[in-house]
């Protein structure tokens, strides 16, 4: 965005130039955004309306700038604009609302990074160099993983047996998800639960629900009551209506059928995800989902004698 002074020769040019002073050289931050200072007079409230008339008739005329979205009641703390209300062609208050903006942008990408390299640095640091682009083809069948994050699918679930890769593939979508300046959030379900219970942190839930995308690991090994059948329910249903990304790992088969590889007379398979988490859960899980099923060799291997 450009901001212009007012226009040369103009009788207002100094009152102009002041406020785009001004205007540079706020900081602002987080805690910072403008607000009113409705008891406070302006050095316009001291100018005979007449002349307040012609000074802002003079910044008007003089500001091309193209105003930014204005929210109702937003405000600025520029001498022209001090009460609620910003005006759009004043150049000081676009400029402190451009500065606003762009530090509220610098600081939020600050937090998601900061966010993603305390998730890398505890639990699961042995995937912090996972990458799309190094999977396998049984953790990426046809590319259905390491496309995902560019369809419309807002959920991925990874199923399988142990040990096959599905939390490493799933790290590499957050890691891809995270180079794209995406707010990514993972836990293991057992750990989210235990955050989730009076005393936890105050914002979990928040943050696991309103996340740009969220990876819950291992599905299906947590202890389950109906106090965790109810948090999970509240977080999926939301993150479906609200459409926002999740990746679920699990080795638990969607119903009693199982796999697709599950011979007839191992039918049914206990336990399924429906067995467990019930139709209403699953049935949210699995809305517009892609289903991947990861196989191969086991990743865990005992050590040599």
């Amino acid at each position: 965005m450009t901001v212009t002074a007012i226009a040369a020769g103009d009788p207002d040019d100094r009152d102009g130039q002041e406020l785009l002073a001004q205007a540079r050289d706020r900081h602002s931050d987080l805690d910072d955004v403008p607000h009113a200072h409705l008891g406070e007079p302006t050095w316009l409230d001291k100018l005979s309306p007449e002349a307040r008339a012609k000074t802002i008739a003079g910044l008007e005329r003089g500001s091309n700038v193209v105003p930014l979205p204005l929210a109702p009641g937003d405000a600025c703390t520029c001498p022209t604009w001090g009460r609620p209300g910003q005006h759009p062609k004043c150049p000081a208050c676009q400029r402190a609302r451009q500065e606003t903006a762009e530090s509220v942008a610098a600081q939020q990408r600050a937090f998601r990074q900061a966010a993603w390299k305390r998730c890398l640095e505890g639990t699961y640091a042995d995937y912090a160099d996972a990458t799309l682009s190094g999977l396998r083809p049984e953790q990426d069948p046809d590319g259905r993983v390491s496309r995902w994050l560019d369809t419309d699918s807002r959920t991925l679930v990874l199923v399988g047996d142990n040990s096959l890769g599905k939390t490493h593939t799933g790290f590499a979508v957050c890691n891809e998800a995270v180079r794209r300046d995406m707010w990514v959030v993972a836990w293991n379900v057992a750990d989210l639960n235990d955050q989730l219970r009076p005393g936890g942190p105050i914002r979990a839930f928040e943050y696991a629900e309103r996340c740009d995308h969220l990876f819950l690991d291992d599905l299906g090994a947590e202890k389950i009551s109906e106090w965790t059948l109810e948090q999970l329910y509240r977080l999926i249903d939301s993150r479906v209506r609200n459409r926002r990304r999740t990746g679920i790992s699990t080795n638990l088969p969607y119903d009693e059928r199982g796999f697709n590889d599950t011979p007839p007379e191992k039918r049914p398979v206990h336990p399924n995800m429906i067995g467990r988490y019930g139709a209403r859960i699953v049935h949210r899980i699995m809305h517009e989902a892609t289903v991947v099923r990861v196989q191969g060799d086991s990743w865990r291997k005992p050590a040599p004698w």
